[in-house]
């Protein structure tokens, strides 16, 4: 199969206040840094007790409400940073959608990292969902499969289908041990639910990284 290598620094992606805060919360967990109480705390690929019990619990909520697990405010809410008009609608209780883009990122990425001990599962280079799709479907048997559940991710009538079929090609990521940039599959999230055009900028995006055929070993 003939192989294109695509290097990552083509795509610089622009990360917003949002993605930021997003990747803030996923590197303290798998790699270690300061709580927003000014603790410094060890991630979970060194061991740290602190990152493994929050690990446990944010993949135990992958697919449920916000709310449902007050438990993890900590992680997916405190000082997540969002527009004063998503602010002002906060008062009737439903999820604002960067609530909803960083409880499911967020959650995600536990689901993804949890039992790797030797890598973090996030990547800060710009690896969108279909670039990590094109690294999942090299010389995979199952890409007829693979394709499938990503184009349903893009296609999901409502936010529980899209999380129902991100989590089946996450735990396919995590098998074959493929990253993933959560700070910018956050965006994304938010964008595929703000609007056609955005919507449809995202799907253009993520297409192009997906038709992509790259090595893992060679890209990584």
């Amino acid at each position: 199969m003939a192989t294109t290598q695509r290097k990552e620094h083509e795509y610089h992606p622009e990360l917003t206040d949002f993605g930021k805060w997003v990747d803030s919360r996923v590197r303290l967990l798998s790699t270690g840094g300061r709580t927003s109480s000014g603790i410094r705390e060890t991630g979970y690929v060194q061991g740290g007790a602190y990152a493994t019990a929050a690990i446990a619990k944010l993949k135990r909520s992958v697919g449920h409400d916000i709310g449902a697990d007050p438990d993890i405010f900590e992680w997916t809410l405190a000082g997540l940073p969002e527009p004063d008009e998503e602010q002002k609608h906060q008062i009737s209780g439903v999820p604002t959608a960067h609530e909803l883009a960083a409880h499911t990122a967020i959650t995600l990425f536990a689901l993804h990292q949890q039992s790797i001990h030797e890598m973090s599962v996030h990547t800060q280079s710009a690896l969108s969902l279909g670039g990590a799709v094109a690294r999942l479907s090299f010389d995979n048997a199952n890409v007829a499969g693979i394709r499938s559940r990503f184009n349903r991710i893009q296609t999901a009538g409502s936010w529980q289908e899209l999380v129902h079929h991100a989590r089946g090609l996450i735990a396919l990521m995590k098998r074959d041990r493929i990253v993933l940039n959560y700070a910018l599959f956050a965006q994304d999230l938010l964008q595929l639910h703000a609007g056609r055009v955005s919507a449809n900028n995202v799907r253009m995006r993520w297409g192009k990284d997906a038709l992509r055929i790259v090595d893992p070993e060679q890209a990584a």
